[in-house]
């Protein structure tokens, strides 16, 4: 009897404890079912799952794939993916049905499993966490599909003579990768039209969203008010923007560093100088060109020489909010220290100048040709010495040295 009653009492504690750690783990994950509708044979499609715990643990996760479709499935975050306490995380589910599969239904499920990520280091060897389950579903077809959706669209003020640029977010919403079509209509404030555009996109695959830029040149568009349709396919939006005069909007350049892809060189050695330079302005930078000036430091009396100035070969357009990087090159002509101050130009303006220094070595000497040189004399003199006189008995050699040498 008492030995029913421990063995009752210690298998109430251990449910206890196993119960106590999976209360601890908290985890949800969503869409609780995905369903990627009719795909073509070597197809793709992607799906965004949001993991979230509003626990104060810290969670390693596990991703398992099973069902009919096991093999075809993956995620950007592999098999195993950290959770940190009370946070989201968002995996992409993808599949791609192989070329040689079957038409027909198909389904799988995803299992995402989670413990407390100090248990799994502890090393326990007793772990008890929580999952979900997430039932995914797809049908294999012949029939293809083209279908975009118009998530949204947005458009730049911009000054007479300057690109007018618009945005679209389109999502493939059929079953085969495709390029969308995205038509501009402009009007004046009137009302009445006064310019269409045509720009076909990438391709993007199905179930992906990606942003779309246009670009509509304004050079026959006068400084005023316009509203314009963006459309792709069935699908329309409408924005507005103002064309003004050349100046209004700020046109701004950043240097962002200044650098030498070696700080150790020896003279006579290419130097590739780098400059990134970002535009923080509202209008397109363009013929940005990376100018630079080289000195040699005298440490002896603290001066800086000019050595030379330099400049990139070639000039970048940089749009706005992005970063470009600019080249130019420099060949040092004699050991010693230089520092090379850069800068960007663009547009009859110029960003502030950074700097940089460049140590060069002397280039040690190619004794080769003095090694050869000296060699072929040696040869042409031995050879002189030793060959036969005119008597065709006695060698120079021997004539000139043998007292001397003792030679017979």
């Amino acid at each position: 009897m008492k030995e029913k009653i421990t063995l009752t009492v210690l298998v109430a504690a251990v449910f206890m404890v196993l119960a106590g750690t999976a209360s601890a783990v908290t985890i949800g994950a969503g869409p609780s079912t995905i369903d990627f509708g009719k795909m073509v044979k070597g197809g793709y499609a992607e799906r965004v799952i949001t993991v979230s715990t509003s626990g104060d643990e810290d969670l390693t996760c596990t991703i398992e794939l099973t069902g009919d479709i096991a093999d075809w499935m993956s995620t950007d975050q592999g098999d195993v993916f950290e959770l940190p306490a009370d946070s989201r995380q968002k995996v992409l589910a993808m599949v791609e049905p192989p070329e040689d599969s079957e038409n027909g239904r198909y389904s799988g499920a995803i299992y995402i499993k989670a413990a407390p990520t100090s248990e799994l280091s502890g090393g326990t060897g007793l772990i008890v966490g929580a999952g979900v389950k997430i039932k995914v579903g797809l049908e294999i077809t012949d029939e293809e599909t083209v279908s975009y959706k118009l998530s949204g669209a947005s458009v730049s003020d911009t000054e007479i003579g300057y690109p007018i640029k618009f945005t679209a977010n389109v999502m493939n919403n059929g079953n085969v990768e495709a390029k969308p079509q995205i038509d501009i209509r402009i009007m004046d404030q009137a009302g009445a039209e006064v310019k269409t555009h045509t720009q076909a996109g990438s391709d993007i695959l199905p179930t992906v969203t990606e942003d779309v830029v246009v670009e509509v040149p304004s050079d026959d568009l006068q400084e005023g008010f316009y509203r314009a349709k963006v459309m792709v396919g069935d699908e329309e939006q409408e924005v507005k923007f103002n064309i003004l005069q050349p100046g209004t909007l700020a046109v701004k350049g950043v240097l962002k560093s200044l650098s030498v892809n070696k700080m150790w060189v020896e003279a006579g050695e290419s130097v590739k100088i780098a400059a990134e330079v970002e535009n923080t302005g509202k209008v397109l930078i363009e013929n940005a060109k990376l100018t630079a000036e080289v000195y040699m430091i005298d440490d002896r009396y603290e001066t800086e020489n000019l050595v030379k100035p330099v400049e990139g070969a070639e000039t970048l357009d940089v749009p706005v909010g992005q970063t470009v990087e600019l080249v130019a090159y420099f060949t040092p002509p004699k050991a010693g220290r230089y520092k090379i101050y850069g800068a960007v130009s663009y547009e009859d303006k110029k960003t502030k100048p950074k700097s940089t220094i460049l140590n060069v070595l002397q280039a040690p000497k190619d004794y080769t040709l003095y090694i050869v040189g000296a060699v072929v004399v040696v040869l042409v003199a031995l050879f002189w010495l030793t060959r036969r006189g005119e008597d065709g008995r006695t060698r120079r050699f021997k004539r000139i040295w043998g007292d001397y040498l003792q030679i017979k």
